[in-house]
């Protein structure tokens, strides 16, 4: 058997690396979706309702005058 090229021995490194950087950054990005802060449902209600109040009559208007 032959030893491979050094460079292929690097690119394979390289390529190794970056699979499980990608596989480590979605086992993050996939816990901190799931995560909830405490709090954060009261809090949601509320920019909720504030939404609704700032928005809603706008797209009341632009429904009508359609």
């Amino acid at each position: 058997h032959k030893f491979p090229k050094e460079e292929a021995v690097y690119k394979l490194l390289y390529l190794e690396s970056e699979r499980q950087a990608a596989s480590r950054s979605e086992h993050l990005a996939g816990r901190w979706a799931e995560r909830k802060l405490k709090g954060f449902s009261e809090a949601k209600e509320v920019l909720e309702k504030m939404l609704q109040e700032r928005y809603a009559p706008r797209t009341q208007t632009l429904t009508h005058n359609s």
